[in-house]
């Protein structure tokens, strides 16, 4: 079940980026010859060669350190399965709504490892405490195990686009967003853009010919923040250097934080608390020390 989740969440990136190599493949190995094994096993039965066969291999302890070791198999596969989620988060490619569905992947996924690591304690608490043979002590695991299988059917159900998508990922080598990323940083440091209050995205986007919803979306895969956000970054960072210069005394902070492209003194004294911690008072005190 591990690899098959393994595949299942490497499927969810597009086919053309070829995510999965041929040697991975081999993960189903195990249950393959497993697979052969127990239909060896019900052969000699159906034959008659061995009717008490799975009491005789049960005696021997075979299944429970199958349990061990198929358990243990499926912990390690899906350490490489969140890995993987994790490692292509910031490749992912499209809008704040795919980055939270493929956020969603990431904690389906550890649902599932969690899921795993429960049923290794179980085991092992049953081998500790002899407790292989209490059909009253496997209710637990068994009910756990149900209710995890149901929830993913409500979802499946309910939310299909979550369990089922398609991502696309992201040009490392991709010049336009080079470009695009050194058009924008020319106009933030050279030009100051965000010093205009008036500014919009749609004002910038464009000045760099390219769409709202692309400016957005770029910015927010960048640099994970907001069009709003970026721009009060900025706007931030030059009031201090505006009450770092020698002549901040000729000027009130209201002043100074519209030269920096703030619109009203309330939304000044709100982002710079947020970002800074300090207000612009304290902040100013803070510099004549």
């Amino acid at each position: 079940m591990a690899v098959g989740f393994y595949f299942y969440v490497k499927h969810q990136i597009a086919q053309k980026h070829k995510v999965i190599s041929n040697i991975e493949y081999l993960l189903f190995l195990p249950a393959l010859m497993y697979g052969i094994l127990r239909g060896y096993w019900y052969y000699r039965i159906h034959i008659g060669l061995e009717k008490d066969l799975f009491w005789n291999v049960y005696k021997t302890g075979f299944f429970v350190y199958n349990d061990f070791v198929y358990l243990t198999f499926g912990l390690i596969v899906m350490f490489f399965a969140l890995r993987f989620i994790k490692n292509k988060r910031s490749n992912i490619k499209g809008s704040i709504s795919k980055l939270k569905n493929w956020d969603w992947l990431f904690r389906f996924s550890w649902a599932y490892t969690i899921i795993i690591i429960l049923n290794l304690l179980h085991q092992i608490i049953a081998n500790v405490f002899n407790l292989e043979h209490s059909a009253q002590f496997y209710y637990v695991i068994l009910i756990l195990n149900t209710l995890y299988i149901y929830w993913i059917g409500f979802v499946g159900f309910s939310k299909a686009n979550l369990l089922f998508n398609v991502y696309d990922l992201k040009d490392s080598n991709n010049n336009l967003q080079n470009s695009l990323k050194e058009k924008l940083e020319y106009l933030i440091k050279y030009n100051e853009i965000y010093t205009n209050k008036n500014v919009k995205i749609s004002d910038i986007a464009a000045i760099l010919n390219v769409s709202e919803k692309e400016l957005s979306i770029f910015i927010h895969e960048t640099y994970q923040l907001s069009f709003s956000d970026y721009l009060n970054i900025h706007r931030v960072e030059k009031v201090k250097t505006l009450l770092a210069s020698s002549d901040q005394n000729k000027f009130t902070l209201v002043a100074i934080s519209e030269q920096a492209g703030f619109s009203s003194k309330s939304s000044f004294y709100a982002v710079f608390k947020k970002l800074t911690g300090l207000t612009p008072t304290q902040y100013k005190k803070t510099l004549e020390k």
